[in-house]
């Protein structure tokens, strides 16, 4: 019997030594989730509570291990989770099967701050998987707001027979709308003004995108924004906490595309996203596509206009520190700059703040021209900390007439003929504009300080027609109007 025993042990033994342990996908790999950010939009009242749920996806033929899914935010953050089943904001070396799915709940609490502005709360999920890490972004206002979401959807055939069809959600308007300004508007994915429409923005209104969202307005359609000195509008993006009040690249763009016509914009701030604006080609030979008056269009992580072929009116504007170009005049057009103001200081500045062309290169090489009717620029600073904050690339196929007139700018004086009146008249080279340029929170203020040499030396033909600066003040106040958008009042 003792032999039996012995007998059986060992093989016991042997069995649970030959026994696979539980084995899991080692490399890298991504998580799909049901979606990237979770959006809670109804959250208002003392103790507003909301449940909503996202979906975490293993593709792969093997089973997986996420070594910790948690909650981002401190002890302090307003959600909850529930993991699987489980309560708890941390759970660790969670299994996933292969083709299978587990399910994350998302509650959140939030207070109302007794305020009219926007109270956001965001946070995220974490997922590390073999050292690799992802999220899924929680987004939670704790006041009203007007939200805009995907209503309308295109599908496109996909070339690729093993590849599903693309389909493109987007927020559609049709019609004449005009937008309140009793609570802010919020923008996820893209926004579509089409043909017969056209958004009103009025003074006071605060725009906010989400990542990559964008506003298109379409041929046949305009965009009007019309804030008030005392009252503008904001356009940046939804993520408000500190951290991210001065990083560009947060939105997409306004993109006044091909065929939109009596687009105005007025006393309005436009920063953080990637293209403050982006204007198309023009839409007649009479009216600009754009008006643009009083607006600082700042921060973008690539151009704060981009202009193709286009028709711009612009006046007692600020546009600075933008990654790529300020102003990108692109293949030609019909623009007039009058007292505006281009500045870069940033620290990655490395290309001209205003870049022009007459001509662009197609995708075989081959140069298409477009003419430069017109590229007036009037009591006007360019400049910042490079060289030359101008660029100029033309073609003799076509016609270039641009003119720099009572402007102060920096100029790499040797590149350009400026005895050439056709193009440079009365102008003020690389003599410091002494701007204010204060900095707070990464914000420069390019008002004029005392020693400034644009001081009291703009054209009264310009000045005349626009005699009023971004502020509103006169420029004839004291000896003379000053050059740029604003004019130094002692």
């Amino acid at each position: 019997m003792k032999a039996f025993f012995r007998l059986s042990l060992l093989i016991l033994i042997s069995l649970s030594a030959c026994r696979k342990s539980n084995t899991y996908f080692e490399g890298t790999t991504n998580l799909r989730f049901s979606t990237d950010t979770l959006v809670f939009d109804t959250v208002f009242t003392t103790v507003g509570s909301i449940t909503k749920r996202v979906k975490i996806y293993n593709d792969l033929d093997e089973d997986l291990q996420i070594d910790e899914i948690k909650l981002a935010g401190t002890a302090n953050s307003p959600y909850r989770l529930n993991i699987d089943g489980l309560e708890g904001n941390v759970a660790k070396d969670v299994v996933l099967r292969s083709k299978d799915s587990l399910h994350i709940f998302v509650e959140v609490t939030i207070d109302p701050n007794d305020s009219n502005q926007p109270h956001i709360h965001t946070d995220s999920i974490t997922f590390i998987t073999n050292g690799k890490q992802q999220d899924v972004d929680l987004v939670a206002w704790g006041q009203d707001a007007h939200f805009y979401y995907g209503n309308s959807f295109l599908v496109y055939d996909n070339q690729d027979p093993s590849l599903p069809d693309d389909t493109i959600y987007f927020h559609s308007i049709t019609q004449p709308t005009d937008w309140t300004n009793d609570k802010p508007h919020v923008i996820y994915g893209n926004l579509f003004v089409h043909l017969g429409g056209e958004l009103n923005i009025p003074a006071g209104s605060q725009i906010y995108l989400h990542h990559n969202a964008n506003i298109i307005v379409l041929e046949g359609s305009s965009l009007k924004i019309r804030g008030e000195i005392s009252n503008p509008v904001l356009v940046t993006s939804d993520r408000l906490d500190e951290y991210y009040k001065d990083i560009p690249g947060q939105w997409g763009r306004i993109w006044l595309a091909g065929g939109s016509s009596n687009n105005i914009i007025e006393n309005a701030t436009i920063k953080n996203g990637n293209i403050g604006l982006y204007v198309d080609t023009v839409a007649n030979s009479y009216e600009p596509n754009l008006t643009l008056k009083n607006t600082i269009i700042s921060n973008h992580s690539m151009y704060g206009i981009r202009a193709y072929s286009s028709k711009i009116k612009a006046s007692n504007c600020q546009i600075n520190d933008n990654g790529i170009h300020d102003l990108y005049l692109f293949a030609g057009g019909d623009y007039r700059f009058s007292h505006c103001t281009f500045a870069n200081y940033s620290a990655g500045h490395s290309y001209p703040s205003v870049r022009m062309s007459n001509y662009y290169e197609d995708t075989n090489g081959n140069e298409q021209v477009r003419p430069m009717v017109r590229a007036n620029f009037e009591n006007c600073i360019v400049y910042g900390n490079i060289e030359s904050e101008v660029g100029i690339e033309s073609s003799f196929n076509a016609p270039f007439n641009f003119k720099f007139k009572n402007c102060l700018m920096k100029l790499k004086e040797s590149d350009y003929n400026l005895s050439n009146t056709s193009y440079f008249e009365n102008n003020i080279f690389n003599e410091s504009p002494e701007f204010i340029q204060t900095m707070s929170a990464y914000e420069y203020n390019y008002e004029l300080d005392s020693l400034s040499a644009a001081q009291n030396r703009g054209a009264l033909s310009t000045a005349y027609q626009f005699r009023k600066d971004f502020y509103g003040n006169s420029r004839f106040s004291d000896e003379g109007p000053d050059i740029g958008a604003y004019e130094r009042i002692e």
